[in-house]
């Protein structure tokens, strides 16, 4: 005969504390700090069972309180917030010199920052290291509260195994398990993203409300994020938007052979020159030339080299259009940003020549570190998550920790 999973048997006692206990920590993490009675009232319990809650959770380090309140009649009571520091994360953005990180809370805030520089010897496992024990230092909080990881990289991670294909620029990186070498020496759970779907997930954050768009990454290497139906777009193997491998019909511009390319941070400086760009010549490096741009926003300069630009961006959008019809496709990454509202508006008048049909084509909303804020964004869910099932459990201990002390 089976038997029933506890899980699955309506009202037993402690299924009712684990949904009631759930359900008031959510509670505060969406609308902050409250009273028993309050926090009663808004999950439908009884003034007694919240405060059988409240007890729990306070016991377990997942609530504290915090203050005190008049209420309209009576003494004052007491108020409870959710410690959103009992568990965090830790958001990576991997460049080729080294790690952007941030430990983040379960609000998403960013509780300390710190830039890696890495050595020519560097290693994934020394990456990762340093860069908890330094963002965690300027948070002040302890390394073992780190629960799990969300790691940004140039390259196309199959959500599967964790291998990293089509890579770009990344020293040091294994391309094959680096999820569960990062797991195993760690002993945390590890998320690797590809580095423009978290910026994607930064757009959307940052207030893009369409059902779909396309962030189309314009920096020293390109790639597109897909936002479509309600969710990042990652393809079976997590090889989807690795645009820059698509060939394009150039000829007309010149001889590029792929959109990497055509529009790729080595071609930039190319243009850049032509246009006649002040100190800049077709060897300058790639992010000298986006200083140069922005020092020069509105010059005859600069605008002969987004015309330029714009046309060569427009090649590579016209299979995405074409496609994927997107609501709005976002230019992005530092190419972008630095190109604007011109940029933008020049792209979009030349789609609409051809048989593409698109809608509107804007800048960035996120012009600074759009990977490290969505690796933040994705890193906190996880956090959330883990708090919402430590309420779940018996003793509700994280499993970052084994306990939890004021």
């Amino acid at each position: 005969m089976t038997v029933p999973s506890a899980s699955r048997i309506p009202g037993t006692p402690g299924l009712l504390r684990t949904i009631n206990d759930r359900a008031a920590l959510e509670l505060l993490l969406d609308e902050g700090p409250m009273t028993r009675s309050r926090i009663g009232d808004r999950t439908g319990v009884s003034r007694p069972t919240a405060s059988q809650i409240v007890a729990r959770l306070e016991e377990s380090g997942l609530i504290e309180a915090t203050g005190v309140v008049q209420g309209a009649r009576g003494p004052q009571a007491v108020t409870y917030a959710a410690r959103t520091d009992v568990v965090v994360g830790l958001a990576l953005d991997v460049l080729p010199g080294g790690v952007r990180a941030s430990v983040v809370d379960a609000l998403g805030r960013p509780l300390g920052d710190t830039d890696v520089r890495s050595g020519p010897d560097r290693t994934a496992l020394d990456d990762v290291r340093t860069a908890r024990r330094d963002a965690c230092a300027a948070a002040g909080v302890p390394q073992e509260r780190v629960a799990c990881v969300v790691v940004g990289v140039q390259a196309a991670p199959d959500p599967r195994s964790g291998d990293l294909a089509l890579v770009g620029e990344l020293p040091g990186w294994p391309r094959h398990g680096l999820r569960a070498h990062l797991e195993n020496a760690l002993g945390v759970s590890f998320r690797i993203e590809n580095d423009v779907n978290l910026a994607a997930i930064a757009e959307r954050d940052a207030g893009r409300e369409d059902a779909t768009f396309s962030l189309l990454w314009l920096g020293e290497g390109i790639g597109l994020g897909s936002w479509v139906d309600g969710r990042v777009h990652r393809g079976t193997a997590g090889g989807a938007g690795e645009i820059g491998y698509l060939p394009v019909p150039a000829h007309h511009i010149d001889d590029s052979v792929n959109a990497q390319d055509l529009v790729g941070g080595l071609r930039i400086a190319e243009i850049a020159a032509r246009a006649g760009l002040p100190g800049v010549g077709d060897a300058t490096p790639y992010d000298t030339v986006v200083d140069v741009l922005a020092r020069h926003v509105g010059t005859p300069e600069t605008d002969r080299f987004v015309a330029d630009l714009a046309r060569r961006v427009a090649v590579v959008l016209q299979p995405v259009v074409a496609i994927l019809e997107p609501d709005t496709v976002v230019l992005g990454g530092p190419t972008g940003v630095a190109g604007g509202a011109a940029l933008a508006e020049e792209t979009a008048r030349l789609l609409r020549t051809t048989d593409q049909a698109t809608g509107s084509i804007v800048t960035s909303a996120v012009p600074e570190l759009a990977v490290l804020r969505g690796a933040r964004s994705v890193v906190a869910q996880d956090v959330r998550a883990r708090l919402l099932a430590a309420a779940g459990r018996p003793g509700h201990a994280p499993a970052a920790m084994p306990t939890v002390s004021g």
